[in-house]
């Protein structure tokens, strides 16, 4: 995906013809008309007259990615049953990601790598114009789309410039772009005024702070985490229009109405049944796209207009609990959350007895949200509902689950990235 880019600017103006941007304001949820867009080519760019269409286009591919990942990632994650008949979709089920033949692995990487491409290359084209909403929106961008990919990716990577693709990075190291993107963005955020600013700020934090757990860096994430209001939250915001869903419309409505293969799993109804209210599903009566699983489709996105919550202080205050390791902030923190849900409160002081319980809550919380793969991996001996490697698969005749905890790079990667090990154009 990387070779033969005319222009990633360019190419990514012309996806969707006249852009649409969906923005963090209510009030911005509007079309932005271009005049021309196919014809907007780097070489022609004038940082201060375009910067906005630039970085908000580059915004509105990362929402367009979101929704698709979190689907994804749910069917990898026993989120979400594949109630689809995609092989390539049921090997996300299974946990057996073909870097060779999975067309859907290779859209995924493409729709994260595009869209990294285009903030990156904005941040250059732009930034001459000054510390300003529009270079703190694609700082933002970039920063989260590189957080996605270290978490869910085995091998990230990143641009170095315009034309020419980065090699392999550790997780940690893509981590480490990810907070310099984010730090950056809230640091202009922060000298600027406005509802707009003052989110990204927040929200840049919020992600700041997610990086460095991940990284294992308890004491600068706690750090990071206790600057996020408790009442925060960034919603990345979706349109319904009819003639553009696929841009522009929230893409786990997408699977549970349009190809309805989104399935709740029963650990996650159970859960609904037993009366917590952050999981939610209607039992449709019918098969779903597959003829074999039965369609309980999630009810936690309700249509195509649904915002997808990307941040929040509620996400703050779970990453410092976790990060202090303080049994007895922990255990009241999990009583709050277990309250919510109608459970009753426990008392323990057991801290492997602790940190699973905080995993549960985590899950329910943040069901479809992107969350529970990085938790995963950094816990993985605490978060439940994980389908067991070697276990039989929910649906006959396709193999057993097998036990990737990311996904590989595709096949693609390594034929048209130089500096990728291996590379070959054959």
């Amino acid at each position: 995906m990387h070779s033969n880019r005319r222009s990633a600017l360019g190419r990514a103006l012309t996806m969707g013809g006249v852009l649409a941007v969906a923005s963090t304001v209510a009030a911005c949820d509007s079309f932005v008309d271009v005049e021309n867009p196919s014809q907007l080519e780097a070489e022609a760019i004038d940082p201060a007259r375009d910067a906005a269409l630039l970085s908000l286009s580059a915004y509105q591919s990362f929402i367009a990615a979101y929704g698709d990942l979190a689907v994804y990632s749910a069917w990898f994650m026993n989120e979400a049953r594949v109630g689809d008949t995609f092989p390539t979709r049921n090997e996300f089920g299974r946990r057996d990601l073909s870097p060779l033949s999975n067309g859907d692995l290779g859209s995924r990487w493409g729709a994260i790598h595009s869209t990294l491409a285009f903030s990156e290359n904005t941040i250059r084209k732009i930034e001459a114009g000054g510390e300003n909403i529009d270079l703190a929106r694609v700082y933002f961008t970039s920063g989260y789309v590189m957080l996605l990919q270290a978490e869910l990716f085995c091998i990230p990577t990143i641009l170095v410039s315009e034309e020419e693709a980065g090699g392999p990075l550790s997780t940690v190291e893509a981590l480490d772009v990810a907070i310099n993107r984010l730090t950056r963005a809230n640091a202009i955020a922060k000298g600027l005024s406005g509802t707009e600013a003052s989110d990204i700020a927040n929200a840049s934090m919020v992600g700041i702070a997610r990086a460095h757990l991940q990284a294992g860096r308890k004491a600068q994430a706690s750090a990071a985490a206790a600057q996020v209001p408790a009442n925060f939250v960034y919603n990345l915001r979706h349109l319904d229009d009819p003639s553009n869903r696929g841009r522009l419309g929230n893409d786990i409505w997408s699977f549970s109405e349009a190809r309805i293969s989104l399935v709740v799993p029963p650990e996650y109804r159970a859960m609904a049944d037993a009366g917590d209210t952050r999981i939610a599903y209607t039992d449709m009566g019918r098969p779903a796209q597959d003829g074999e699983l039965n369609f309980f489709r999630q009810a936690k996105i309700t249509g195509w207009g649904s915002p997808d919550r990307l941040a929040s202080g509620l996400e703050a205050r779970y990453i410092k609990v976790e990060a202090d390791q303080n049994p007895a902030e922990m255990l009241a923190f999990i009583n709050e959350r277990r309250a919510v849900g109608k459970q009753d409160p426990i008392n323990t002081q057991d801290m492997a007895t602790l940190k699973k319980e905080l995993m549960e809550q985590r899950v329910r919380d943040f069901w479809l949200e992107i969350k529970k793969q990085g938790d995963w991996v950094r816990n993985p001996e605490s978060v439940p509902y994980i389908l067991p490697p070697g276990d039989t698969y929910y649906k006959g005749g396709l193999g057993p689950v097998r036990d990737q905890t990311c996904w590989p790079a595709p096949d693609t990667e390594r034929q048209r990235n130089p500096k990728w090990p291996g590379y070959s154009t054959d």
